[in-house]
């Protein structure tokens, strides 16, 4: 039997709203799974997250100063073996302390807002961090923003500590990945690992040309340029 042109056009139709259908539901199915993970792994975990007052290149150049300045701050002041309770503890005592020395410092840069602290709970994007991807879901968080921290942000992992301020440095530590993955399960601590498979592209009107290896993108490895993961609760 043939197949007119019409009904080709429905049957192909309908093949792709079958493998859109099924991309969705996979693709929901992952963000459960990635979510369900987080959510056993976020008690381990404690994100350092700042907000920009604004998108201006000048408010943008001073968060990163500022965060450089409080991750420096905070880390001479905790001893190596500190813990997630330890590290919030201090936030929670010094906070007064760390918004001073932010303040002091956008003084004497010449900027005439403030900064704020807040322990929250929040969601964040999936996110890579050397070779282990830490999946979206809700963490627990030290925010900071920068007067109205209405520009774009920056984040990483505060405890076990993995924040990446040098560009050129992206290897976790072998303690802050030892203390994390301590506390997981097996299979959770698998389920973290890079494991993005390497896809040949073929091009069929070419044969004579060679398959081309692609390896499918990964999560942001970079500081996020997307606002607040917000919703977020205040835990203080």
């Amino acid at each position: 039997m043939r197949i007119n042109k019409n009904n080709r056009f429905t049957l192909l139709s309908a093949a792709l709203a079958c493998f859109l259908l099924a991309l969705l539901l996979s693709m929901n199915q992952m963000q459960s799974g990635r979510e369900a993970l987080a959510a056993r792994l976020a008690p381990s975990m404690l994100r350092f997250h700042i907000l920009a007052n604004s998108d201006s290149s000048r408010d943008q150049t001073v968060k990163l100063e500022v965060r450089s300045l409080l991750l420096d701050y905070i880390s001479s002041h905790l001893s190596a073996g500190s813990d997630k309770e330890a590290t919030r503890s201090y936030l929670s005592d010094h906070r007064a302390e760390l918004e001073a020395a932010a303040d002091r410092y956008l003084e004497e840069k010449g900027f005439d807002y403030q900064t704020t602290l807040q322990l929250t709970n929040c969601y964040f994007p999936t996110r890579v961090y050397d070779d282990l991807v830490i999946p979206c879901g809700y963490y627990d968080a030290a925010r900071i923003v920068l007067g109205k921290g209405d520009g774009h942000n920056w984040w990483c992992v505060l405890y076990p500590r993995f924040c990446f301020v040098d560009a050129a440095c992206k290897e976790i530590p072998k303690e802050s990945r030892s203390a994390l993955l301590s506390q997981l399960q097996q299979d959770d601590a698998l389920a973290l690992e890079d494991h993005r498979p390497v896809i040949e592209i073929r091009f069929l009107l070419f044969p004579s040309l060679k398959a081309i290896p692609v390896t499918p993108p990964s999560p942001d490895r970079q500081s996020p340029s997307r606002r607040s993961p917000s919703p977020a609760r205040d835990l203080s």
